[in-house]
Formats: structure tokens, sequence, C-alpha cells
């Protein structure tokens, strides 16, 4: 089947702007590869053939990729991935042991996501939201979180509400690929966030204050940055950290 008639492929020129791409190069052809479905939406992940081709530029085309990726030395999150199209989406840690390189997915006013390059310390963790929390068979909770995977937490008693420290809002820092809860930090003023959608992608500070309101995008968050506040959705925001940001956080113009 021909790259129009393929749905893992786009034309270059009706990709979203966010890609770091160079839309008219003959080089690398007429059409960008789809990343395959996974747990972070389309506009928070990158496929490994765009990281490894347009914005680490060790690779040029799919031959090379494929090539790379076969010597099973390239890790999200902790696993091997060997899928040209796999999804490397928010918070997410890639490392390329080949070369000793880590990278955390984080998201940029400029290009929507980008890749911040991390020490060995920071690849041995990462940040997720929780989404959601359900209660399962058992009485057991089920913690969502925003990269597709679930925690589960036992309770000792199911007869009565569950008393734990865990939000819908929060971030869990765990560690990887067995995702041991280390850290929570919780949906909260003074705490440290990132805006990571809507028009103030991003942007980085402390939460200053939590607006609810009914309707949906109706609450809003206050973060305070050096240049002033922002307010955003109150669904826009990602904790990072509370007095100070758990995670290295990329320096922006």
């Amino acid at each position: 089947m021909g790259s129009k008639g393929n749905k893992r492929y786009l034309k270059k020129l009706a990709t979203p702007g966010y890609l770091q791409i160079q839309r008219k190069n003959r080089r690398t052809g007429k059409f960008f590869m789809k990343a395959r479905p996974g747990p972070h939406p389309l506009r928070l992940n990158l496929p490994l053939g765009h990281i490894f081709r347009d914005i680490l530029k060790i690779s040029n085309d799919v031959k090379e990729t494929k090539f790379i990726l076969n010597k099973k030395q390239v890790f999200v999150d902790g696993k091997s991935q060997q899928e040209i199209r796999y999804p490397v989406g928010l918070m997410d840690v890639l490392e390329l042991r080949e070369i000793n390189k880590a990278y955390r997915v984080l998201p940029s006013k400029h290009h929507g996501l980008i890749l911040s390059e991390i020490t060995k310390a920071e690849a041995k963790f990462k940040l997720c939201k929780i989404m959601n929390i359900t209660t399962i068979r058992g009485g057991n909770l089920q913690l969502n979180l925003h990269d597709g995977r679930n925690i589960i937490i036992e309770v000792d008693d199911p007869t009565k509400k569950p008393d734990i420290p865990y939000k819908t809002g929060g971030t869990l820092k765990i560690s990887i690929p067995d995702q041991k809860i280390l850290d929570y930090f919780a949906l909260q003023k003074e705490n440290q966030a990132m805006i990571y959608q809507g028009n103030n992608i991003g942007v980085a500070g402390e939460v200053k204050d939590l607006i609810k309101r009914f309707g949906v995008n109706a609450s809003l968050a206050v973060v305070s940055t050096e240049s002033g506040e922002v307010s955003t959705s109150y669904d826009y925001i990602f904790i990072v950290g509370d007095k100070k940001p758990a995670i290295d956080l990329p320096m922006e113009d």
C-alpha cells in the first residue's frame, strides 16, 4: 500500500506546527510517520523515528533508525523499545545506553514537546499525574495515571473509606521500570507546577491559587512565574514538586 493510503504516515505539510521537522526536505521525503496508538494523546507524544531523525539528528532515514533500535540499547521508562513508531510521551524517560545519554519529555512553549537531557540519577524515576482514582474488586484502589499505567493501593478494610494521601490531580514520583512510589506532590497552593496544554504550555512556577468553578475547563489555576502570574485551566497543570521542582526544568526564552 502506498503512503497516501497508509494510516501510519501523514503528509509533512499537514503535520501540526509543534513537530520539529523540515516540511520541505527532499532527502527525508514528503511523509511523516505517525506514532502508533498508545496511552498518550497524539499531541503529547513523539514517535521514536521522529526523535532519532528530526530532533536528535542521529539517523538520516527509517533504515538507519531501525538499525539503531535493533541493537536493543534504546529504553523508554526503563524498558527496551525497538518499534520505530513507539510513542514517547509527556514525562517519559528516553535512554540511549550505547552513547550514555538520557532525556525527559517535557512541554515547551516553542515546540509543544521537547527532549530535556537529564542525569543518570534522574533517569531512574518519572513523574505521573493522577488522572482519577477508582475502586476495584476487593475494595482496593487503583490510581490511573496520565501515561496509561495503573498502580494498585491495597486497602486493609474495604468497608471503610480509605485514608490515603493521593488525590486526583496530584503527582506521583515513581521508580522505573518497577513503578514503586517514591514521593507524592499534591495539587495545592505553593507547590511547583508546569502547564502542559493550552496557550501557556511550558510555563512553570509556583501554584498561587486554585479557583474551582462549575463547567468544562471553568476551574482555574494561577501559576506565579518570574515574569508574573499566569492563569490556565485547572486540568492543564502538572505538579512537579513541592518547595522546589523534583526534576530539572529547561530554561526557555
